[in-house]
């Protein structure tokens, strides 16, 4: 025993990653080979694994690019056919006669596994992990693996309906997505199976119970398995990140399941990044015998507490998260995939999104559920980055079959998705389906059936949503789970009381955005609208001389049915007629302008309604190609002017106005809110000041109010002295606007106080502004050094210009956007170009619509341009 501590004590004093490798049961090998359709003799291009049968279609040029104009259409054949993909040979691993295993993740769909010409298994489930028996089929040399692929279009013609296929459901299509189903697999790797002379340490995790001031307390479980009769000695230990272990324990062995309690005083916690630092901790386990090391399990954590509160109160039910005690504000995104073909997906461009979503002020993703389950990358980004993952279960707007097969199927995929993400400290929720529930209950799916066939479908419901994966979260998850969202639709009275709401009364139901201040729910998941993207992105999809809204290469790219006629009456009510006459350049700034005030007005309500709404998430951040929709960042990572307004929306303080017209005389309706803060209730003593600043620059009219700020309480005043509405012959709402800046009254200097919140207030709708037709003149401010790549811009007017949007065409985004000028003033605005280890998803080999290489070149576009009242 003192031997195996004295080995102990030296691997534990500098634990690297290099023992992981010496410890992997696994063997993960690329392999190249064919894909070929079976019904066609003449189709037989190269493929690789990973990899995606659309993909090596598209870069042997047997297809064109579905993305661009109406191509979509000519390339459904695809997945209407069978086809199989054979390996190149290649060689086993050294002792070859030690892998015995061959294990399968990400298959799409339904496969036959061959190798060497032995069956070994077959697939029916994309969000599984499979393991088959090689059955000594293995050689030293010249193996080659066979999948041969069903396509899952011949089950659906059959039953008339794609649920019952665990895969994608928005590669079927969506209303921002294209029809693509694809033939893929994910990974394959070569493993050996477990043996009693060995030692197995699985399922590594860390659970923090509680927190009480700066003491976290907890427990480490793992599972060990193996040969124990050998004398050896377990050790766990948590590292930080400055590489001190602040925890750790020794232990006799043991089989089965470990539990190891900790206390930890004056421990790093894992906060989302607008409440503190997100800090990591290295977690390893070692199992130690008298020849050294015998097996290492690794994984990095956090410590938190994270709850969800859905207790019932006065005014309905609560849906609020509380992180170690303090309960906080959720704002976010919506998040779909990044691409339809899923193998064309880096890490890196999977870290740009998490990055974008925290330069937005974003705290919180939720993962939907017609897509993919969030990959290691992107839940290792939102650990270091400190945003919470709301992750559905992948059921989306469907009700799903009840059979024992696919109740198991659901039961596997489940068990390995939780295992897999777990540990991540930054996984919030685990949410059984995306509107499946309200479908249900008020969209007519049961109108034509049976009444046998609706208790089957209700029992089939029941055992997926409130027996199988309920009790698999709870056995294995330290994660809160919800059954279905939204908890009521909005047809219910009662939608906006209880749980989280799906507020689509605007787009879909055509409300005005201002009924999203009345219709505050306890915690809005999804609400969303349309706007299309810039030219630059838009020519990538569709041919340059189509560009007009009525052409079918645009049609093709507007998957909504009403879009159009959706947008064109939210605009009239607003703006105008933009139906006919205008550009592409200018529909398309026009619908991001309408897009960007109206989601983040629905934001800011949210916000400043914090007494009873406790979160928002935009529908949605981000595209899987170039598309009309009802995302903030578009397919080439460019940043539509909504992510902008989001940025302020979610800003760490905000202040917004509005004028109240109830009453016999308009009020100014002043509201300031700022995250809540981790050192317990604070007040901060501010003033608020109030100008009416004409489109000229000159100020008609000053005062400034006492108006305190309590992190995480919304304050609001109600003033009726501001003259802006009223007969004052210097005063013209239609050419003037209201200036609200807040100020820290706990600034030494008052002179030299930072503005910390502002706010611009219009008394006219848009249409009805005065505006000025002129230029805005953009003019290069300086070239940044090599290490910061980025380019400023000197922005002016010669008259007052209201959301002005710069273009740029090459990819990447401005620091800021959307924003108005005043008459004579320069502003100056950082550029910083995409790089490809950034976000570069239209540079990355075999991706598609790539942007194309253009110069440098910075245009700008203002409301000015579009609505014309005046001339200059």
């Amino acid at each position: 025993m003192k031997n195996i501590l004295n080995v102990l004590l030296l691997l534990c004093a500098s634990l690297s990653p290099l023992y992981s490798n010496n410890f992997s049961a696994q063997k993960s090998f690329p392999i190249h080979g064919t894909w070929k359709c079976l019904d066609s003799t003449e189709i037989s291009v190269p493929g690789w694994i990973p990899g995606s049968l659309y993909n090596s279609l598209l870069r042997s040029s047997v297809i064109p690019d579905p993305f661009i104009g109406t191509n979509e259409d000519s390339v459904q054949w695809i997945s209407e056919m069978d086809w199989v993909f054979t390996s190149d040979p290649f060689d086993a691993p050294e002792n070859n006669e030690d892998y015995d295993l061959l294990i399968l993740k990400d298959v799409q769909l339904y496969c036959s596994i061959t190798l060497n010409g032995v069956v070994l298994g077959e697939t029916n489930n994309a969000f599984r992990n499979w393991s088959y028996s090689l059955k000594s089929s293995l050689k030293s040399t010249d193996n080659i693996v066979t999948f041969s692929f069903e396509s899952p279009t011949h089950s659906v013609n059959k039953m008339g309906s794609v649920e019952q296929h665990r895969t994608p459901q928005f590669a079927f299509g969506w209303d921002w997505a294209l029809k693509l189903i694809d033939f893929s697999v994910g990974r394959i790797e070569l493993a050996k199976s477990r043996s009693e002379e060995n030692i197995y340490i699985d399922n590594l995790t860390l659970v923090t119970d509680t927190i009480y001031g700066s003491t976290a307390k907890g427990f480490v479980k793992w599972d060990i398995a193996g040969d124990l009769s050998e004398a050896l000695v377990l050790r766990w230990a948590l590292t930080n990140e400055s590489g001190t272990v602040v925890a750790s324990e020794n232990f006799n062995k043991t089989p089965g399941v470990i539990t190891s309690p900790f206390t930890i005083e004056n421990a790093d916690l894992w906060w989302t990044h607008d409440l503190g630092e997100p800090s990591l901790h290295t977690l390893e386990v070692v199992a130690v015998g008298k020849n050294g090391l015998l097996a290492l399990e690794k994984k990095t954590v956090g410590i938190r507490t994270l709850k969800l509160d859905t207790s019932e109160d006065d005014k309905g039910a609560k849906f609020q998260w509380i992180l170690n005690n303090v309960p906080f504000f959720a704002g976010g995104a919506n998040v779909v995939p990044a691409d339809i073909i899923k193998s064309r997906i880096n890490s890196l461009e999977e870290r740009a999104i998490v990055r974008n979503a925290v330069a937005a002020n974003m705290n919180t993703l939720r993962v939907w559920g017609g897509g993919n389950y969030a990959s290691d990358n992107f839940m290792a980004a939102c650990d270091e980055m400190g945003v919470l993952v709301w992750q559905d279960f992948m059921f989306a707007c469907a009700m799903y079959p009840g059979n024992e097969e696919f109740l198991e199927s659901v039961e596997h995929e489940a068990l390995d998705q939780i295992l897999r993400l777990r540990h991540h400290p930054s996984l919030a929720m685990w949410c059984g389906n995306n509107e499946v529930s309200e479908g249900w209950e008020r969209w007519g799916w049961k109108d034509g059936l049976t009444e046998e066939e609706i208790t089957y479908k209700e029992k089939a419901y029941s055992d997926i949503f409130e027996d199988i994966l309920p009790s698999t979260v709870n056995l294995y998850a330290d994660a809160p789970y919800w059954p279905s969202s939204p908890l009521l639709g909005r047809g219910d009275p009662d939608f906006k009381n209880r749980g989280d709401a799906h507020d689509w009364g605007i787009w879909h139901d055509g409300y005005s955005f201002d009924s999203l201040w009345a219709r505050t729910p306890r915690f809005m998941s999804e609400f969303g609208f349309q706007s299309f993207p810039e030219r630059s992105t838009w020519e990538t999809v569709v041919i340059s001389d189509t560009l007009d809204r009525l052409s079918s290469d645009v049609i093709s790219h507007e998957k909504h049915s009403r879009g159009f006629a959706i947008i064109d009456k939210y605009l009239e009510s607003s703006y105008g007629d933009f139906s006919d006459g205008y550009s592409y350049e200018e529909w398309a700034y026009i619908t991001q302008v309408l897009q960007a005030k109206g989601i983040s007005d629905g934001v800011r309500a949210a916000r400043l309604n914090q007494d009873f709404c406790s979160g928002s998430l935009v529908w949605q951040l981000n595209d899987c190609w170039p598309v009309a929709s009802w995302s903030s960042i578009d397919a080439h990572g460019k940043w539509k002017l909504l992510h902008h307004e989001l940025k302020k929306a979610f800003a760490p303080t905000l202040l917004y106005g509005k004028w109240n017209h109830l009453g016999s005389k308009p009020r100014l309706e002043i509201g300031l809110v700022a995250n809540p803060s981790i050192h317990g209730e604070i007040q901060i003593p501010g003033t608020v000041l109030v100008s009416v600043v004409n489109f000229d620059g000159t100020v008609a009219y000053m005062s400034e109010h006492p108006l305190n700020l309590t992190p995480g309480q919304a304050q609001w005043i109600s003033l009726d002295k501001v003259p802006y509405i009223s007969n004052r012959k210097n005063i013209d709402p239609t050419s003037s606007f209201v200036q609200l800046s807040w100020i820290d009254d706990t600034c030494e200097n008052p002179q030299t106080c930072p503005v910390k919140a502002n706010a611009t207030v219009f008394a006219a709708l848009p249409k009805e502004l005065k505006l000025e037709d002129v230029p805005v003149i953009v003019k290069p401010f300086t070239v940044g050094n090599n290490d910061s790549e980025f380019v400023l811009y000197e922005v002016s007017s010669s008259a007052f210009t209201k959301d002005v949007q710069l273009t740029a065409t090459t990819p990447g985004n401005f620091e800021m956007n959307g924003f108005d000028l005043l008459p004579g003033e320069k502003r100056i605005v950082k550029f910083t170009p995409h790089s490809i280890r950034g976000w570069a998803p239209e540079l990355i080999v075999g991706h598609t619509s790539k942007l194309k290489s253009k110069a440098l070149f910075v245009s700008a576009i203002s409301l000015n341009n579009v609505i014309k009242t005046t001339s200059p």
